[in-house]
């Protein structure tokens, strides 16, 4: 891919791939990889980025309905590390698994592979804490994933503030691996979004995910805590719009995938509405397609 593109994660349909947090009720809907490909065909989206959680690495690469979608000339990138990666480097066992998903990457032919350290409940250790942990394991994924010509990218998944997670990125000095940049989970740790797309290195922006949430209700002032119902609402209202900050990543160079993701929906959406509807936003207010 040499320019961005407009893609759609399948962790949007969470509820329909069985998973409900204590927030949501669930969902008599169930789908299978096929539903969610189906989907985003109808939507005219070329590109998927797929949650690993949703999926079993021995019986990824025969699923019918993903052959036909890359036969079709669809794309498909991995999002790995659901709910908490390496848990803050208390769990670092888990990139064992992430291996597993660089290997599969490199049979689809995907340039890079997302990945999380951790999440909210991460946030109160400190930083350089973490880092120590995970800096080793890290280096040798890095390593892994080069040999198979692969990038990573790393998601701030509400675990560490963009600059934090951005300065960890670069200390690596390596091109391969950079950032996956959420609009969503920044705005949850407090980030200014405005200043950031002003002053992040767009060279070092692999990915972003593109999420339209509302401020936690319980938490109307004030400093916040990531932990809590930031709920995603309809795009283009609430407290994050991505439409100019993709616009201004855009006009500052950005070559990247932008990827629709939804958490938790806000009381009376459905998935079908909100991501037909993000679709659009994006389309008409943004150069994505």
């Amino acid at each position: 891919m040499t320019q961005s593109q407009l893609g759609l994660d399948s962790f949007s349909f969470h509820r329909f791939f069985g998973e409900c947090s204590k927030w949501e009720t669930p969902s008599e809907t169930r789908w299978q990889l096929g539903d969610f490909l189906k989907f985003a065909t109808e939507q005219s989206i070329k590109l998927v980025t797929l949650q690993t959680a949703y999926l079993d690495t021995a019986k990824v690469l025969e699923d019918p309905a993903l052959m036909d979608w890359r036969r079709g000339g669809g794309e498909v990138l991995f999002t790995w590390g659901h709910p908490n990666g390496c848990d803050g480097g208390r769990n670092l066992a888990a990139f064992d698994g992430a291996r597993k998903w660089l290997d599969i990457s490199t049979e689809i032919g995907a340039a890079q592979m997302r990945i999380v350290l951790g999440n909210h409940f991460n946030y109160a250790t400190p930083a350089s804490e973490r880092f120590d942990l995970i800096r080793p394991e890290l280096e040798r994924l890095l390593e892994y994933a080069i040999a198979r010509q692969i990038r990573i990218s790393i998601e701030n998944h509400a675990d560490l503030t963009v600059s934090v997670l951005f300065d960890f990125i670069t200390s690596f000095a390596s091109d391969n691996l950079g950032l996956c940049f959420d609009f969503g989970n920044s705005f949850r740790v407090g980030d200014d979004l405005s200043q950031l797309v002003e002053e992040l290195d767009v060279a070092k922006i692999f990915m972003v995910q593109a999420k339209a949430i509302r401020r936690d209700p319980h938490q109307p002032e004030g400093p916040t805590t990531p932990i809590g119902w930031w709920p995603t609402v309809k795009y283009g209202t609430g407290d994050v719009h991505p439409a100019p900050l993709i616009n201004r990543l855009l006009e500052r160079g950005l070559c990247a995938p932008v990827a629709i993701e939804m958490s938790n929906l806000d009381t009376g959406l459905n998935e079908i509405d909100v991501a037909t509807d993000a679709i659009r936003y994006l389309r008409e207010l943004t150069p994505l397609r």
